[in-house]
């Protein structure tokens, strides 16, 4: 796994975008049949708390590693570090802070559908803070993020049911069971392929990007309420199948959300979000490789 700009093997900045319908669509990566993806995505957050958006990921042994942003279209030539191990029963939902106590922390469910807060410490390192369970039930569920969906102060965990119905789980910034009741925020998500829950379009609503199918990328634009939103959708790219979503954060610091992804040869790329409901002209820019 790679992310150090110094490197002699690294490669250049690949550009490959299709301009179309006064937009950029994604340009296809060629599938590459010996390739095995080697990470598994937590999310992106600002881990350290440095001010910098960092990688989260977990390795095919179930060691979890932080890969520090250094908020640049680039690669980054921070060093990466190991934050965890045993993880390879876990499915992440998100990082956010959900206690509210100033750092980001893991929320994920383990095999039996419980689901678990890992505080974190904002730090380059294991966490000392112990693990609490705040949920069970969830083995049916699919994550789509973790987010402040009705903006109340309280991260929330958005998930999709297995007959494709979407809820909002209000949380109430504690550690433990939330005493808030799910509401069901939409229906029919079953074709999707969750990006994440944030505020694309810089309306101060938290929004839902996910692909279908046939790989159309779509925002669901949110309210900021707990029902369903009125708001239509609008395709905002296509040719999106090859790729793997790590998450969605303003990844180079500019005020606008960006959408982080694998393609299906592991390279890394950054695609850069201009905060509208459309096609974003701001193209791509590879970060990684070996993912």
């Amino acid at each position: 796994m790679v992310m150090n700009s110094t490197s002699s093997k690294f490669l250049q900045v690949v550009a490959a975008v299709v301009v179309a319908a006064g937009g950029v669509a994604v340009a296809g990566s060629p599938a590459a049949a010996a390739y095995t993806p080697g990470y598994s995505f937590a999310g992106v957050a600002d881990w350290d708390a440095d001010g910098h958006q960092d990688i989260v990921a977990r390795d095919t042994s179930g060691r979890l590693w932080l890969y520090p942003g250094q908020s640049k279209r680039g690669y980054s030539s921070a060093a990466r570090v190991q934050i965890g191990n045993g993880w390879n029963g876990y499915t992440v939902a998100g990082i956010a802070d959900w206690d509210r106590d100033g750092s980001q922390d893991i929320v994920a469910r383990d095999g039996s559908g419980l689901v678990w807060l890992y505080p974190g410490q904002s730090k380059r390192g294991y966490s000392s803070a112990a693990r609490v369970q705040i949920g069970n039930g969830w083995s049916p569920f699919t994550f789509a993020g973790i987010e402040d969906w009705d903006s109340d102060g309280h991260q929330d965990i958005v998930a999709r049911d297995g007959s494709g119905r979407l809820w909002l789980y209000p949380g109430q910034s504690r550690r433990g069971y939330s005493a808030a009741t799910p509401v069901q925020i939409g229906n029919g998500w079953g074709p999707y392929v969750f990006a994440d829950v944030a505020d694309w379009d810089a309306d101060h609503h938290p929004d839902v990007v996910a692909r279908d199918s046939a790989g159309l990328v779509w925002l669901y634009p949110g309210q900021s309420k707990r029902g369903y939103s009125s708001a239509p959708r609008v395709q905002i790219g296509n040719g999106w199948n090859p790729y793997t979503f790590a998450d969605i954060a303003d990844w180079d610091a500019d005020h606008r959300q960006d959408i982080v992804t694998r393609d299906s040869t592991g390279r890394l790329w950054v695609y850069l979000g201009e905060s509208k409901r459309g096609y974003s002209a701001a193209g791509r820019v590879q970060i990684g490789n070996g993912w």
